[in-house]
């Protein structure tokens, strides 16, 4: 049995013992755009099985209402079994209906690219077929521009060819009931995305705009774990008083006097200001060389690693970490960028 039979299979047998046929399937969505005074704002993705990405947009701070449906489709009012036969060509979507005063139509535009395979074509996760490509529909000019600059935005990060539709919304009909909120009424339900990043997307759209803001190294560093050139960093030879915090969220992490040169020609300290600030994951992708990678305990961004090598009399650790995952706050601006609360840990 094909990867999309065996998700058809498992998904026909959850299904509600009165599935709706083509005659009572509820009709087409009308695709008007939003208008200034909306209270509301609707947007539209695909992104393969409609379960997952449903609760993925749920979870959003600032969405009032997702529903799952079929866009694109060359049949009226498909069914389910029609989508999966390939004959409608429809595309399964999350209508995602927002406030924009508390998220952006970029916001979920990232967070959406974040958790697909946006180079993926007609794939994503196990599940493959025309109904699972991927695609960010708009219904005006402006929401064009803005799914476009996100992709653009991807395209740099990544220099590839994304396989993320962007087109106009022809249509879109809402799917059978059995299908809504799925996850919701069957938590242990499959899902193509990572759970962790289900519960964790409320926090990531905090951080998810300045993320995409970095320069493309500090993007490398902070998201893909890269490892920038050692000796012509930025804080590699840096030693006057002050704080090195998040390079996204601005959270104090380390302070100068736990600052040593240690001459592996990225900024070293013997510890963070708090050891609940940072995380420890095991990394093992050089091989023969395990080590200890660190994130921070807030945005997850990468930082570095950890060697025990450190100065014995500083307690034996090096935090080896990159100067593009930190900003340094002097002693003299501290104050001013409300870090004053730091300054007596500077002065002991």
């Amino acid at each position: 049995m094909s990867d999309e039979n065996t998700e058809n299979a498992t998904r026909n047998t959850a299904a509600a013992p009165n599935t709706p046929t083509a005659s009572n399937t509820p009709t087409a969505s009308p695709a008007a755009p939003a208008t200034p005074d909306s209270p509301t704002q609707t947007a539209y993705f695909a992104g393969g099985c409609f379960w997952g990405l449903q609760e993925y947009f749920r979870n959003v701070d600032g969405v009032t209402a997702t529903t799952v449906g079929y866009a694109q489709s060359n049949t009226p009012n498909p069914t389910y079994e029609q989508v999966c036969s390939g004959t409608t060509d429809a595309a399964e979507t999350v209508r995602v209906e927002f406030d924009p005063s508390r998220v952006t139509l970029r916001t979920l535009s990232l967070l959406f690219l974040e958790v697909i395979d946006p180079f993926s074509v007609d794939r994503q996760g196990e599940d493959t077929g025309r109904q699972y490509r991927t695609g960010m529909f708009f219904t005006d000019d402006d929401q064009k521009a803005v799914f476009i600059a996100a992709i653009e935005q991807l395209i740099d990060r990544e220099p590839r060819r994304p396989a993320v539709l962007i087109e106009p919304l022809r249509n879109f009909y809402p799917a059978e009931e059995h299908h809504q909120d799925y996850l919701e009424k069957n938590p242990g339900g499959y899902c193509h995305i990572d759970i962790a990043k289900i519960h964790n997307v409320r926090n990531r759209q905090k951080y998810v705009d300045r993320i995409w803001d970095l320069t493309l190294e500090q993007f490398a560093v902070t998201q893909h774990a890269a490892t920038e050139r050692p000796f012509v960093n930025e804080y590699d030879e840096t030693f006057e008083p002050g704080i090195y915090v998040d390079i996204v969220s601005g959270q104090p992490l380390f302070l100068s006097t736990d600052k040593f040169d240690s001459g592996c020609g990225w900024p070293a300290f013997s510890k963070p200001i708090s050891a609940d600030l940072v995380t420890e994951h095991d990394d093992d992708r050089v091989p023969g060389r395990p080590r200890i990678e660190i994130r921070t305990s807030e945005t997850q961004i990468h930082l570095g690693h950890v060697f025990d090598d450190g100065p014995a009399e500083l307690g034996g650790h090096r935090y080896c970490m990159n100067s593009a995952a930190l900003r340094f706050v002097p002693l003299s601006r501290m104050a001013e960028e409300g870090y004053a609360d730091y300054i007596p840990q500077l002065q002991q």
